[in-house]
């Protein structure tokens, strides 16, 4: 039910748009080939298709098993992008905001309330825990993400040392508190942006390294959101010159490609194993118990191939055959 509230909230502004710019027009400005008619952003950007996307997949995911993982990811993903929309849309003499800032607060306010309703229900169903990745591929992808971490705070940290760029003092913390730069009506800063979207990459490598159980949605949910705050940077960009920003945004998105198909649902999830590898408790006879058998009855105990743990071994020759076959020929 919350997740479909907030899906209905999106979906309402995400109309708005498609019908006040109509499509073509929309699409335009959310992949970054055009600007509005008199300079004002769109209520809504590409990152409002993400939230979309990912209410859709949590209403859909809460009904199975395993589940649960997304829920998290969407919550902990809202509350980084909606925060500080929140923050910039309340009015700063008090009072209740008027006309279209008023709804607007009303949609940042009540999304950040479903994402911490939808906290509580993770930590109340955390039995019902989505399967980890594998070893290899948690690692790929933990090294994928925390590079395009990496490569964000770096080309962040250029920028403000850059003695060519004159900015105004203060101009970093402006820009993370919407002084300056805000994509969207309805979105965070650009700055802050920036930043939230590489620590949650971060976190998501992290916890992809270590194999944690929300690992799996919370690396696919962030793959998305590095696609879609990539999309504007690449349509943006000039194929005959292009910048660092450019190959950035670039490779996170063939990194988001690769992360989401090594994190995707595999054989863990097939079976239905909730953790841990399936193979661990599998029962494998120890030698202890073989030392005294013959050769032939130590290796019958092997399991059959394609039946794992569920198939007895054929039975060894009886020892009436066993001594017939021994005797001395006459």
């Amino acid at each position: 039910m919350v997740c479909a509230v907030l899906g209905a909230a999106e979906a309402v502004w995400l109309g708005q748009d498609l019908v006040q710019f109509r499509a073509a027009g929309a699409v335009r400005v959310w992949a970054g080939l055009a600007v509005p008619a008199g300079g004002a952003p769109l209520v809504t950007s590409t990152v409002d298709l993400l939230l979309l996307g990912l209410y859709a997949a949590a209403a859909v995911a809460s009904l199975r098993p395993g589940g649960v993982g997304v829920l998290g990811a969407a919550a902990v993903i809202t509350l980084a992008l909606r925060t500080p929309t929140a923050y910039l849309l309340a009015p700063s003499s008090g009072g209740s905001p008027p006309g279209l800032q008023g709804a607007l607060l009303l949609t940042a306010g009540g999304q950040i309330a479903g994402a911490l309703v939808l906290l509580l229900v993770v930590r109340r169903t955390g039995q019902d825990a989505p399967a980890p990745p594998r070893p290899a591929a948690g690692v790929l992808a933990g090294m994928l993400l925390l590079v395009v971490a990496l490569i964000a705070g770096v080309l962040e940290f250029s920028r403000r040392s850059d003695p060519a760029a004159l900015r105004p003092p203060g101009f970093f913390w402006r820009t993370a508190k919407g002084g300056y730069l805000v994509g969207s009506q309805l979105g965070a800063p650009y700055e802050w942006l920036v930043w939230a979207t590489a620590g949650l990459a971060a976190a998501a490598g992290l916890a992809a390294f270590a194999r944690a159980p929300f690992a799996r949605p919370l690396g696919i949910c962030v793959a998305g959101l590095l696609a879609t705050t990539a999309v504007p940077v690449i349509g943006t960009s000039r194929i005959d010159a292009p910048g660092a920003d450019d190959f950035a945004a670039a490779f996170a998105v063939g990194a988001a490609l690769v992360v989401t198909l090594l994190l995707a649902p595999g054989d863990l999830a097939a079976v239905g194993v909730s953790g841990g590898d399936p193979y661990a408790e599998a029962e494998v006879p120890t030698a202890a118990g073989t030392l005294s058998m013959p050769l032939y009855e130590q290796t019958a105990v092997l399991p059959v191939f394609g039946a794992y743990g569920q198939q007895q071994p054929p039975p060894g020759p009886s020892s009436e055959a066993r001594a017939a076959y021994l005797q001395d020929p006459p």
